[in-house]
């Protein structure tokens, strides 16, 4: 009989658990609708290397004739602390002739993000987030003649001197209301604040096949039970550092929905 040690042992496991099932049977019901034209929070990279173009569950999707856009942040690179400075984040179609709108995610290592008056763009959080507040746009935008669709906001920096990130992707697509034909394309920015260096701008690393210990292309279900195992601490993250998308040394629950859409929708 078991023990209530035992038992309570068993719960993380069992949430862990669940989690993943829950995160399966999410993606075998959803269908590929429409796209999300009123935006979506969780997938700046920030989140287990999550975003639009590897996430699935109605992310956008790749199609003949459609390419990644560039993306970009403008704005300075050194603040002082506490202050409030307005960045702008842009989106360039790289075939404007059938990729002729945009939409966005942004979210901060720390501090606020502040929206900015008639940007069509909005806050919110949820799971995927961390629970922390994130931008993203209210309806996509048209791009303009140099095809480029852009939002400012404003980023209130934390009291603590620092070196902090913005994380963002943008979403070049078709205007078709599906989730077919568009593209998406993440980077960074680091920002001191305070009295420290300004931070070296350096290019940002395609994301790796999350969940994929094998590298073969393909994640199955052994590898997500690694990924699992390794979230529990009841294996060592060497064992599959594919599924530890961050480098942080652990599994979080974001990278663990990372390596199953991977399972899901391949790598």
């Amino acid at each position: 009989m078991e023990n209530e040690s035992d038992m309570t042992s068993r719960e993380p496991r069992r949430a862990l658990w669940r989690i993943l099932v829950a995160t399966l049977v999410a993606a075998c019901a959803t269908s590929p609708a429409g796209a999300r034209i009123s935006g979506i929070v969780g997938y700046t990279g920030r989140t287990g290397g999550l975003y639009c173009s590897n996430a699935g569950f109605g992310c956008h999707a790749t199609a003949s004739g459609t390419l990644p856009p560039l993306v970009r942040f403008e704005g300075p690179t050194q603040v002082d602390p506490g202050s409030e400075t307005t960045y702008r984040f842009v989106v360039t179609s790289q075939v404007p002739a059938v990729q002729v709108q945009a939409g966005f995610n942004v979210a901060a290592s720390a501090g606020d993000l502040v929206v900015v008056d008639g940007q069509s763009e909005k806050l919110l959080s949820g799971v995927l987030t961390q629970n922390q507040n994130e931008l993203t746009h209210t309806k996509p935008k048209d791009n303009d003649a140099n095809a480029e669709a852009a939002w400012e906001f404003v980023w209130r920096a934390p009291t603590e001197a620092g070196e902090y990130v913005l994380f963002g992707a943008g979403n070049s697509v078709d205007a078709s209301t599906t989730s077919d034909g568009d593209e998406a394309a993440v980077t960074t920015l680091m920002i001191a604040v305070g009295d420290v260096a300004p931070p070296t701008p350096t290019a940002t690393p395609p994301p790796s096949c999350a969940g994929d210990c094998d590298a073969d292309g393909v994640v199955a279900v052994n590898e997500l039970i690694s990924a699992v195992n390794i979230a529990l601490g009841t294996a060592d993250v060497i064992t599959c550092g594919a599924c530890d998308t961050d480098g942080d040394g652990m599994v979080s629950i974001g990278e663990l929905i990372g390596a199953v859409n991977k399972a899901l929708n391949g790598c």
